[in-house]
C-alpha cells in the first residue's frame, strides 16, 4: 500500500520539525500506510501527531493533557490518546483509544500494536480506510544481557494475533529459566523471562511493526530497516547529507549502518530479482 503524501506545510523543512517526525516515525508509517496525511503540531501547548482524516476530521495522538505533549523519545511514552476531532466544529470529539491510567486500554500502555488496530476498527467502521490492512503477527524475542541488548529476532509472520499469542505462550513455556514478569493481555501478551545472566522478552506485535519490508513475502528481520527500491537508496543517501550538514552524529551512524548492511537484507536482495 502506497504511503500518504507528507503534509504540504512549509515547517517540514524544519530540522526540528523533521527530528521529532523521525523519532515517530514508527507510528507515523503505518498511518500513512492507511493514506492519513500525518503531521506532527502544536495543539494546545503541546506537541501531538495529527493524521488528517477524509471527511475533514483528524486524528490527535499523542499522551493525555495532565502527561503533556509527545516527549523527545518514543520510548519515553507511557500512554496514547486518541481522539477525533474538527477544526470546524468543536462538539466532534470521539475518544477512539484511551490507554491512559484511567482509560478503558489502559493494560496497553505504550504498546503501538493495539494501537493500530484500535485504529483501523474506526476507519473500517467509517468507511474510511482504502484497503484493509492484515493484522499478521509476530513473536519478538530480545535478549538482554548486563551490558546492554545482545540480540533481537522476531518469529515469521503468523496468520492471526491469536496464533501469535498461542506461539509466546509456547515460546515461554518451553524456556529453561523462569518467567518473572507476564503482562496478561489476551491479544497482546508479554513475557519476562530470566535464565542465568541474561533476560528474553517475549512479546506479540503487528508484523508491520517489525523493520523491514514484508510485503515480498520474503522476512526481513533486520534491527534497522534498509531501503529495498532505488527511490528508497536516494531517500537514504539524503538523509546521510542532512545528518551530516546538521551535525546529527547518532542519526548519521544509524544511517550509516543502514546503507552499508543493506546489501544482506534478505528483503532487497529478493526485491532486486522481483
Amino acid at each position: 500500500m502506497p504511503l500518504a503524501p507528507l503534509p504540504g506545510r512549509s515547517h517540514v523543512n524544519d530540522p526540528a520539525w523533521q527530528a521529532a517526525y523521525a523519532t515517530y516515525e514508527p507510528l507515523i508509517t503505518p498511518l500513512r500506510r492507511r493514506g492519513l496525511v500525518t503531521d506532527i503540531d502544536c495543539c494546545g501547548g503541546s506537541e501531538l501527531i495529527i493524521a488528517a482524516l477524509p471527511d475533514g476530521t483528524h486524528l490527535a495522538i499523542g499522551p493525555s493533557a495532565y502527561a503533556g505533549g509527545l516527549p523527545a523519545h518514543l520510548d519515553s511514552v507511557t500512554e496514547w490518546l486518541v481522539v477525533r476531532n474538527s477544526d470546524d466544529n468543536p462538539t466532534v470529539h470521539h475518544v477512539v483509544y484511551d490507554s491512559t491510567p484511567t482509560g478503558p486500554d489502559a493494560p496497553h500502555g505504550a504498546f503501538l500494536a493495539p494501537l493500530l488496530v484500535a485504529i483501523d476498527s474506526f476507519l473500517v467502521g467509517r468507511g474510511m480506510l482504502p484497503e484493509p490492512v492484515p493484522h499478521s503477527a509476530v513473536v519478538s524475542l530480545t535478549t538482554v544481557h548486563e551490558y546492554g541488548p545482545a540480540a533481537y529476532a522476531p518469529t515469521p509472520p503468523l496468520g492471526s494475533v491469536t496464533e501469535a499469542a498461542q506461539r509466546a505462550a509456547e515460546i515461554a513455556e518451553s524456556f529453561p529459566g523462569e518467567i518473572i514478569q507476564h503482562h496478561a493481555s489476551r491479544d497482546w501478551p508479554r513475557y519476562v523471562l530470566a535464565d542465568g545472566d541474561r533476560l528474553v522478552v517475549v512479546q506479540v506485535t503487528l508484523a508491520e511493526l517489525i523493520p523491514g519490508d514484508h510485503s515480498l513475502g520474503v522476512p526481513c528481520y533486520c534491527p534497522l530497516a534498509h531501503p529495498q527500491t532505488p527511490e528508497e537508496d536516494k531517500d537514504l543517501r539524503t538523509a546521510i547529507e542532512y545528518c551530516n550538514r546538521i551535525g546529527d552524529t547518532n542519526g548519521l551512524y544509524l544511517s550509516m549502518v543502514r546503507f552499508y548492511t543493506a546489501r544482506d537484507c534478505p528483503a532487497r536482495k529478493a526485491s532486486r530479482h522481483a
